[in-house]
């Protein structure tokens, strides 16, 4: 398993979805579930590794504008999210978080996918029979860039100017 196959699977996903996350996720346990133990490991360590990279402070606020707000728990499922999107949408919001201005539904009150998390954990799980074994890394102790009020509409607008014209700040 490898970065450009994580994609594949992941877009392939989308391809067979309408956009909703959780079908998305049951399309990538479905996929998972054709591999070996160790590529639902590697998979999964790719995923997590995302989850890592994606860990920032500029990010964390377009998900909480995106989001009516957001939680620790809730910036993880929105990465989640952001990962289920696609290679293209996740390297671009890495660069540039206002990118997502391209991307949201503002109708859509959650841009989350929780269950993304777990689909290797389970997939892997029925082919080992056993528990995958812990994924070595952690997030960086603080989130990656400055720290910053996400409730402050000047300071958002500024750091978030498409997003912020989106959802009306």
């Amino acid at each position: 398993m490898d970065n450009s196959t994580f994609w594949n699977i992941i877009e392939a996903a989308n391809r067979e979805t309408d956009g909703d996350p959780e079908q998305l996720a049951e399309k990538v346990h479905a996929a998972l579930q054709q591999l070996q133990p160790g590529e639902i490991h590697a998979f999964h360590s790719i995923l997590c590794e995302k989850l890592r990279s994606s860990y920032s402070r500029q990010l964390w606020g377009a998900a909480y504008l995106i989001n009516g707000g957001c939680s620790d728990d809730g910036f993880e499922y929105f990465r989640c999210w952001l990962i289920s999107r696609g290679r293209a949408v996740f390297d671009a919001a890495i660069v540039e978080p206002d990118s997502l201005a391209n991307v949201v539904d503002p109708d859509n009150d959650c841009h989350e996918c929780e269950s993304l998390l777990y689909v290797a954990l389970k997939a892997y799980e029925k082919a080992a029979g056993m528990q995958m074994p812990r994924v070595r890394g952690s997030y960086p102790p603080e989130p990656l860039g400055e720290n910053w009020d996400f409730d402050d509409p000047v300071e958002t607008a500024r750091r978030l100017p498409r997003l912020s014209e989106l959802y009306n700040v």
